[in-house]
């Protein structure tokens, strides 16, 4: 049977890609650029969407190549790809936020494009967000949005969904996640979380989020990492031929997480490397002022990996350093 999403119409064992209209500019608009393809074969609905932030580039590359490679007539069902969710975003090279409205995608998802407030919910970043929610998420049967670090940050491979308090689904979900092959993996209980998983968790959606690269460049390996696990995943669910691989020395993620924040202003250097396993006390780096003298040792302040590097070596006091999650 055909299949259609906003206009763009797929026949099986067909694909198109358009750009379609998110939300309206004072001239113009915001348009995001999706791919559809309908595989030869019935199977699942799969939902990839990369760009959430847009300048986390190694997703976005992933995106378009899964785009152009993948063959309708070898395909097992359905696959919406949003190549860039974030367009503003990724246009003005911006961090974190869209910068229209200063606003995080990934702490509002769903979305409200009603306005409860004269400052609140209802800007344009809530009515892209939205959109992709109520056009294409819903749609959807599964979820993979591709994420790494953003313009200042170092992360290493790792994934995160939210259990949804169904067994079927949670196993689904614990499946996807292990199946990204990320070094580091957490499963995290369902809550009120503003993200794309946070959500799709609610919709009861099996999901999972990749994490791969970062710093504003586009390398190969972190490219492949992101392509490797989604094909890992498709192979799970029946989408692709063939057995899933199988994932070594994944280790998982224990619920704990602490930030380090940046108590003098100064010069940061790290001792540490982002995917590290570090000890709770351990000195990771250190803050010089502005005569090269120590003014602030960096400790872990808990036994775990480090997931976050905010690299950018000039600090004001506040600024965030590490994030750190207990490991298993």
């Amino acid at each position: 049977m055909s299949f259609e999403v906003c206009g763009v119409k797929t026949e099986p064992g067909t694909k198109r890609s358009r750009m379609l209209k998110a939300a309206e500019l004072p001239i113009g608009s915001v348009e995001v650029p999706l791919t559809v393809i309908s595989g030869a074969e019935p199977g699942p609905t799969l939902l990839l969407s990369a760009g959430i932030h847009g300048t986390e580039y190694p997703g976005i590359k992933a995106a378009q190549i899964m785009a152009q490679e993948t063959d309708p007539s070898r395909l097992a069902g359905r696959m919406m790809i949003v190549h860039c969710a974030n367009v503003p975003m990724f246009n003005a090279i911006t961090a974190f936020v869209n910068p229209i409205d200063h606003i995080n995608f990934n702490r509002i998802f769903p979305g409200e494009p009603r306005a409860t407030g004269f400052y609140g919910p209802g800007s344009i970043s809530h009515h892209v967000t939205n959109f992709i929610y109520e056009k294409m998420m819903k749609r959807s049967t599964h979820f993979i949005d591709l994420h790494g670090g953003d313009l200042p940050e170092h992360v290493p491979l790792f994934s995160i969904s939210f259990e949804m308090e169904d067994e079927e689904k949670d196993l689904v979900t614990r499946n996807m996640l292990k199946y990204t092959l990320a070094d580091f993996v957490d499963m995290r209980p369902q809550s009120g979380s503003l993200t794309t998983t946070g959500a799709a968790s609610r919709a009861g959606i099996p999901h999972t989020l990749i994490e791969s690269g970062g710093g504003g460049v586009l390398r190969r390996e972190f490219v492949d990492r992101h392509l490797r696990g989604v094909r890992n995943i498709m192979r799970y669910l029946g989408m692709l031929e063939g057995a899933p691989e199988e994932p070594t020395n994944q280790r998982e993620m224990d619920g704990r997480r602490a930030g380090l924040r940046a108590s003098r202003g100064g010069l940061f250097m790290s001792f540490v490397e982002a995917g590290e396993v570090v000890a709770e006390g351990q000195l990771i780096g250190e803050i010089t002022g502005a005569f090269g003298e120590a003014v602030e040792e960096l400790r872990s302040p808990i036994s775990g990996v480090v997931t976050i590097i905010n690299f950018p070596a000039a600090k004001n006091v506040g600024d965030p350093i590490f994030d750190i999650s207990g490991v298993r």
